[in-house]
């Protein structure tokens, strides 16, 4: 900013003196002369002097052979660096460091991965938050999407059997007496029960329940409490459990039964209230072995049967039979309220056809939805919007809505069960390791996001 000059006089200004009067009005239209002078006039300096501006900045500079040791420094650290650390400048490792820097520390390396255990039994294979849960011979794994382990855990379990419920799982030893509840990739109860477990189930809130075999065909429920504390118990004197489903906050069970009368096989379906001492409702199916059971967060409860599926709504508990006409069950599903079953009319090869039952609706001739191939279905899993099934060595993704097909992919010659991680991606069990696949037909990339719907395979 300019300065006044320190050798010029300091002047007073007053304004009186350049206080005018007002203007009169003028006829020629040209103002008059005093108006056109300025009143006042101040000189300033133009700038410091250029030497001095010189001077200083000179002063500021540091010297160059400041510059020089620095670098010189700076050299010798880094070959240092280099020295110390020369065994990781590999190729592999910096592709790896690339990697990290990329996609973060929970990127993997990728799919295949292989199986931590020797045996998978199909039911021990699904999809949850994106990720693939395995539950082997001697682990229990989860590898996120990316084929990176998020935890592994090992047990002693001789006939290993999971049940899984909104990242709760239930890990149980079938004919004997062991078991684990899982959950946030740790154990949170492992226990002994009294007597050999036949079957179990778990709920989204840490309760769960086991089924227990008594003397001469007598059997017991017992339902637990997420820190493992007993619950409920109910007895099934003359009758032998096969499944159960718990309701989504653990307060009602659904159980499966079966006993011989006559020589004839009745199943039953059982609902019991657990603050309640009797059953709430009860059904029963001949010649028609009850396999598995679900309670779905719509009210809808299904079990499915070797010769017919059984359906009902809570609270009103009227259930509908329906009859496989014969057929083979070859596959089901129960996820997302619905029930999918696949079956044929051979035993062992041909055709089939995928029934996608809403026992929320009334059955008629658009639903179920139906979607026929001319193989035959071994594995069904569920994501969302749509179905995927495992046939004639396809992956085949469905809308299980339309039963428009959206995509396939090869699932490999060894594949034994699918899950599908998203409407578009899938994991495939071979024998020994897992891979992904896509509904475009490419090996999958790893998913962005994780999606939160778990996938139901049996």
């Amino acid at each position: 900013m300019p300065k006044h000059s320190r050798d010029q006089e300091t002047k007073v200004i007053r304004l009186k003196d350049y206080r005018q009067e007002e203007p009169q009005p003028q006829t020629s239209g040209e103002p008059p002369e005093e108006m056109s002078q300025p009143l006042a006039q101040y000189e300033y300096e133009e700038e410091a002097s250029q030497e001095e501006y010189t001077r200083n900045r000179e002063r500021r500079q540091l010297p160059r052979a400041v510059y020089h040791i620095s670098l010189a420094l700076l050299a010798v650290v880094i070959g240092l660096s280099l020295w110390v650390n020369r065994e990781y400048l590999t190729w592999d490792h910096m592709k790896e460091w690339a990697r990290l820097q990329l996609k973060g520390p929970n990127a993997g390396d990728g799919y295949p991965v292989g199986i931590t255990g020797a045996d998978v039994y199909e039911g021990n294979f699904l999809s949850a938050g994106g990720s693939v849960l395995v539950l082997s011979n001697t682990a229990f794994t989860s590898v996120n999407g990316d084929g990176k382990e998020e935890f592994s855990l090992r047990h002693s379990l001789n006939r290993p059997v999971l049940q899984a419920a909104g990242g709760k799982y239930l890990l149980y030893n079938r004919g004997s007496t062991g078991y684990l509840l899982v959950s946030g990739g740790r154990v949170a109860v492992e226990a002994v029960s009294g007597e050999d477990i036949i079957c179990g189930s778990a709920a989204p809130n840490g309760k769960y329940a086991l089924g227990l075999e008594g003397s001469h065909g007598a059997s017991k429920l017992e339902v637990y409490m997420p820190d493992g504390s007993l619950q409920y118990e109910y007895p099934f004197a003359n009758d032998y459990i096969t499944a159960i489903a718990l309701n989504h906050d653990g307060s009602f069970g659904a159980v499966c039964t079966v006993c011989s009368e006559k020589g004839e096989m009745v199943s039953r379906l059982t609902v019991l209230d657990f603050t309640q001492t009797d059953p709430v409702a009860q059904y029963e199916t001949r010649d028609n072995l009850l396999l598995a059971a679900s309670w779905g967060e719509n009210g809808v409860i299904y079990s499915v049967g070797d010769g017919a599926m059984l359906s009902a709504t809570s609270p009103d508990y009227q259930f509908t039979e329906v009859s496989y006409q014969g057929r083979q069950l070859t596959a089901f599903a129960l996820s997302a309220g619905r029930a999918f079953l696949s079956i044929s009319a051979y035993e062992h090869a041909g055709d089939s056809a995928l029934l996608i039952y809403n026992g929320a609706e009334a059955y008629n001739e658009a639903n179920p939805v139906r979607i026929d191939r001319d193989t035959r279905i071994e594995a069904l899993s569920v994501s969302g919007g749509v179905v995927g099934m495992l046939a004639g060595g396809d992956v085949i993704f469905c809308d299980y809505v339309t039963g428009m097909e959206l995509g396939r992919a090869d699932a490999g010659p060894d594949a034994k069960s699918i899950a599908l991680s998203s409407e578009s991606r899938a994991y495939v069990l071979g024998v020994s390791e897992i891979r992904t696949v896509s509904a475009n037909g490419k090996e999958a990339d790893a998913p962005s996001s994780p999606q939160p719907e778990p996938s139901s395979v049996d």
